[in-house]
């Protein structure tokens, strides 16, 4: 979605859109959507700078980090973003230290502000660190890759070589205890 700038109303502007199917490009991302998203909120003036906020609203999904089952999670999303005009005589050259004050800014060009990509940022920081689709979640077996939730295998757990010493000293020491 693209916020045009140039005949903004001086008391800010509201929008919102109902995203539909396929117009956000989410292949470079951990995450697919379930349904359409939504995005409604203001951009209002400040100085030359812009400042857009509003609510993100979508179901999305993901794989479980052990079992590789889809998990639906849905999300609500606030934002508050800060964008300036864009210089595009300055030069990326070098490394320069950023204040706390470029950390909640954002730029924009051409009298406009893509949205899309703040949409798909705040999605990507909203996933928990572990997707699970429980929190019981078994997994998938290391040796034949059944799905453990549903099904127990016959595989032996592999002893690491390193380890072996000490597993044939529990089983002579079970040994003697019986």
């Amino acid at each position: 979605m693209i916020i045009s700038l140039v005949r903004m109303p001086a008391d800010g502007l509201k929008f919102r859109h109902q995203y539909k199917a396929g117009e956000l490009d989410t292949r470079d991302f951990e995450f697919k959507f379930e349904g359409a998203p939504s995005v409604t909120g203001r951009v209002d003036r400040a100085g030359q700078d812009m400042r857009v906020r509003g609510d993100i609203n979508a179901e999305i999904a993901a794989p479980c980090d052990r079992c590789l089952n889809k998990v639906t999670i849905p999300v609500e999303i606030p934002f508050d973003l800060f964008y300036s005009p864009g210089d595009p005589g300055a030069g990326h050259a070098g490394e320069h230290e950023l204040s706390e004050r470029d950390l909640d800014f954002a730029v924009y060009e051409n009298d406009q502000i893509d949205l899309d990509e703040l949409i798909l940022e705040q999605l990507e920081l909203s996933l928990p660190s572990r997707v699970l689709c429980r929190e019981e979640c078994r997994g998938l077996c290391p040796q034949c890759g059944a799905d453990l939730n549903l099904e127990q295998c016959d595989c032996k757990a592999e002893i690491d070589p390193r380890w072996k010493a000490l597993a044939d000293l529990k089983a002579g020491m079970e040994e003697n205890d019986k």
